[in-house]
């Protein structure tokens, strides 16, 4: 009878054992599986944010350099405004239009048209003026 019991004992420990080992195998594998999925949801994130980061850098590169050139632009700008402010206080336009008047009119006509195609050129709108 000792020895029944023994074997009963015997029998379950060593399907304990098995059960165990099969149970930790199997959730071990799931988790595996897990681990594998979330390592390729990451790789594909970080290859994203990659291509972000990248794209970013070179977007600050190009911005900084418009701003460079568009600083330029402005100073190029404020010396000619200097300039025709200077012209301006230079000529009597009032007095000026009152003797000439035609001739006055043609001037302004024609350095207002010249200016509309600088402001077009510079937004992009027409071919750059020479």
């Amino acid at each position: 009878m000792i020895r029944l019991y023994v074997l009963i004992v015997v029998v379950g420990l060593v399907g304990g054992a098995i059960g165990g080992a099969w149970y930790y195998v199997t959730s071990t594998q799931e988790r595996i599986e897990t681990l594998i999925a979330n390592d390729v949801k990451l790789r594909m994130a970080k290859q994203v944010l990659d291509n972000t980061i990248n794209t970013l850098v070179a977007d600050q590169k190009k911005f900084a350099k418009l701003n460079t050139d568009l600083r330029a632009n402005l100073d190029k700008a404020n010396e000619y405004k200097d300039v025709l402010i200077g012209k301006l206080r230079k000529h009597d336009l009032s007095r000026l239009s009152l003797k000439k008047p035609l001739l006055v009119e043609a001037r302004i006509n024609a350095a207002t048209a010249k200016a509309f195609k600088l402001l077009e050129a510079l937004s992009g709108a027409a071919p750059p003026v020479k």
